[in-house]
């Protein structure tokens, strides 16, 4: 608008110039003189370069006019892309606040875990107490039994020392013998052969007693064997009696292993017994008078590249009848009846996704969040009859991520009319 006002203003001022140059009359040309020819000449050229001065200025004007709506342009592709980090940024704090809560969850596990260890440790310190019990036991035996040895090698060096003696003595004896012989010898027959006989005599009962001796010394010798080898048998019998202690104190803690297992065991089937009779409740309630069934849930956070088969919408709004199980994604019907679903699911930014109710792995209807633009949403709803046992759910045909808030945008809804 502005440049056709300043053409305007161009194109009405050198017609009034020339009005004025011509003082709005008609003349001649024949009477004009030389001077007003130059004169008018010059207010010509001077008309022309203002002219031009002006037609450069309109360009300029037009040139920033341009850049302005360039400019708008710009900002406002900027905006947008500030709304699209906002969002990013949203959904990165609904993921870390997710990562919070997983690890809370992780903390509480580890100090149960911790708990427990700690019960095993205890465990474990009794063991390793009676293993030194049972350490210390054998070793006051091994002293025992070593200081018995030592006594039993004190009494054996003394005895053998006096068979020692013994045989000096007798060594002596045989050399006094010898001499007193040699003795006789030289003295009368008789007297020889009475010595001789004596000597004799008294010989054979020193040969009998050193032979005695010696018996009771190898008897003795024998009883130090004998001991010896009962002390072997006590020591392997102690072996033995500390691995049964051990072995039974393992089979002890086998067994109470197993008493735990059996107990958790027990304890699981009273849990299934009690959910059992809890279904039964239930049913009974059902069969005794309808309640209502009814439910709607949603997704908190989005993801962006979300390809799996069954949507799952963990977060529930509500769930009258229980029918709907937030771990799977899917509604199993608890009586028969005509129920009514609805699914709504937000696109995430430019992407395409198209999702499915489909009834007992049946196909019902579909939603279409098509890329034509950013955020697109997708929602259908289906009557459908059901029989008591019937599933159904929300599944993915094709295409890939959804868009949630913490207040849920893609939502799954039913009820029993």
């Amino acid at each position: 608008m502005m440049s056709y006002i300043i053409l305007g203003f161009l194109c009405v001022i050198p017609s009034s110039c020339l009005s004025i140059l011509t003082d709005g009359e008609t003349q001649n040309g024949t009477l004009r003189d030389e001077s007003g020819d130059s004169k008018t000449d010059v207010f010509r050229q001077l008309l022309n370069q203002e002219t031009l001065i002006r037609m450069s200025l309109v360009k300029n004007v037009h040139s920033l006019m341009k850049d302005m709506v360039e400019m708008k342009e710009s900002m406002s592709t900027s905006n947008k892309r500030l709304h699209d980090a906002e969002k990013e940024i949203s959904s990165l704090k609904n993921e870390v606040q997710l990562l919070k809560t997983e690890n809370q969850k992780l903390k509480e596990e580890a100090v149960k875990f911790q708990e427990e260890f700690k019960t095993t440790d205890s465990r474990f310190d009794e063991i390793k107490g009676n293993f030194t019990m049972v350490s210390y036991s054998r070793d006051q035996y091994e002293t025992h039994v070593n200081k018995k040895l030592e006594d039993f090698e004190k009494n054996t060096s003394t005895i053998l020392n006096d068979i020692k003696i013994e045989v000096r003595y007798l060594s002596v004896t045989l050399l006094d013998l010898n001499k007193h012989t040699m003795e006789l010898n030289m003295s009368i027959p008789d007297l020889i052969e009475s010595k001789l006989t004596e000597y004799s005599a008294y010989l054979n009962r020193s040969v009998g007693d050193i032979n005695q001796k010696l018996l009771t010394s190898k008897e003795y010798q024998e009883q130090l064997v004998y001991n010896l080898s009962a002390l072997g048998n006590d020591q392997s019998s102690l072996m033995k009696i500390i691995s049964d202690k051990m072995n039974n104190t393992i089979t002890s803690i086998k067994a109470d292993v197993e008493q735990s297992q059996k107990s958790q065991l027990k304890l699981s089937a009273a849990v299934s017994s009690l959910e059992v009779f809890r279904m039964n409740i239930s049913l009974l309630n059902n069969c005794a008078s309808k309640r209502s069934v009814s439910f709607t849930v949603g997704v908190t956070s989005s993801s962006s590249t979300w390809s799996g088969d069954i949507l799952v919408f963990p977060h529930v709004v509500t769930n009258n009848g229980n029918g709907y199980n937030p771990s799977t994604g899917k509604f199993t019907a608890p009586t028969d009846g005509t129920y009514v679903f609805f699914v709504t699911v937000n696109s995430y930014s430019a992407n395409t996704v198209y999702l499915d109710i489909v009834l007992n792995g049946s196909k019902k209807v579909r939603t279409m969040s098509h890329n034509t633009a950013n955020y697109m949403t997708g929602t259908n709803m289906a009557v459908l009859q059901l029989y008591t046992g019937n599933s159904v759910w929300v599944s993915r045909y094709s295409g890939k991520s959804y868009y949630s808030r913490s207040v849920p945008i893609t939502t799954f809804s039913g009820f029993l009319l």
